[in-house]
């Protein structure tokens, strides 16, 4: 989870301006490695309090923060996270750092009441079977979507992340705008700022809607309403895959990934240039649209030859389409050329390699 801390305090330190003295809640700790880097990397982080219901854990934080001299800027105590954040819902906290073994879907509503206006719900999920739609049964469980298998799994597996965590906003008349994201190894990251009202709240809902996906001609297409969904596919007429609702707003926000982008060189950190590569990607994904696409699934698909990836952007760039890698998948790219133009390109890039 390294590369997850190294983004953490990226965001903090990106997000928060420099003279705002940040408090900051760690309430599943473990060993205490999360809040001891928040403090020593990240300069406006004034103090962070963590907590772990396992006195085990609770006694290695506390030889963590010894060890690294930081008693008087981390707090740890032992307590389960929901009685943790419930005791602060008036004393609220900058950034809640949720980082559960799991679905951190439980503790959207603890963490939402004790994040101040304008605070930040960070949160990592690691059950990506029913974030992916591998296991329905449990996505709509823990997460109120039923999920739909597709080539974007990663993608989606933010955007139902971001879904839960709305709706549980909008029960308490909070918004959330998500600043940022992002999918890597075998988990799920969010960052989503959080603002008081009922406006807020209400455009909060109006990013939720719902996909059709069609797993013959790879055809996907958006829609506010489950009620104007169709059962068939409107590109090829097969059966199509309805899921939903979905979080289709932005998964970044621009002002902050580029100033984690111009942060990074200072990152110290062994996978430092893995850190780049993956916000890089990032960057240029910025104003793609949503839901990307795949060589591997459109090689059976179609029945062609998977293209070089590069090759395949740099030639819909050269008819004017938008085109660009995704860090979700390293045979992903986003463009808003059509289904049928990305496969005639992967055609025409097929028959040049064999002439």
């Amino acid at each position: 989870m390294s590369i997850n801390r190294d983004l953490a305090v990226l965001f903090v330190s990106s997000y928060f301006p420099p003279s705002k003295q940040v408090r900051l809640c760690d309430p599943m700790t473990g060993s205490g490695v999360r809040a001891v880097r928040y403090i020593l990397e990240t300069p406006n982080v004034e103090h962070v309090l963590a907590a772990d219901r396992e006195g085990v854990a609770v006694k290695l934080a506390r030889e963590t923060i010894l060890l690294n001299r930081l008693g008087d800027r981390v707090s740890i105590v032992h307590s389960d996270a929901h009685t943790l954040l419930s005791d602060h819902a008036t004393d609220r906290f900058d950034i809640i750092d949720l980082d559960p073994f799991g679905s951190p879907g439980p503790f959207f509503e603890s963490a939402l009441r004790a994040t101040t206006d304008g605070g930040v719900v960070a949160a990592t999920a690691t059950d990506m079977g029913p974030l992916s739609g591998a296991r329905p049964t449990a996505c709509m469980r823990k997460y109120g979507v039923s999920p739909v298998r597709t080539e974007f799994e990663k993608e989606l597996a933010i955007r139902t992340l971001a879904c839960c965590l709305s709706t549980t906003a909008c029960k308490l008349e909070l918004g959330i705008h998500v600043a940022f994201s992002h999918a890597t190894d075998h988990y799920a990251r969010l960052y989503a700022v959080v603002r008081k009202g009922r406006k807020t709240a209400n455009r909060t809902l109006a990013c939720l809607g719902y996909l059709t996906y069609c797993p013959t001609c790879l055809f996907r297409s958006e829609n506010k309403s489950i009620s104007s969904v169709g059962s068939k596919c409107v590109n090829c007429g097969a059966l199509a895959l309805i899921g939903g609702p979905f979080w289709l707003g932005p998964i970044w926000d621009r002002e902050t990934v580029e100033s984690m982008v111009r942060r990074t060189p200072a990152l110290v950190s062994s996978r430092l240039s893995e850190a780049q590569k993956l916000l890089g990607r990032v960057q240029g994904e910025l104003d793609a649209p949503r839901f990307y696409f795949t060589t591997d699934a459109l090689a059976p698909a179609y029945g062609v030859k998977p293209p070089s990836l590069q090759l395949l952007i740099e030639s819909l760039r050269a008819s004017g389409y938008h085109a660009v890698k995704t860090h979700f998948s390293p045979t992903g790219f986003r463009t808003n050329a059509s289904i049928q133009t990305i496969v005639d390109r992967c055609r025409t890039i097929a028959e040049k390699s064999q002439a």
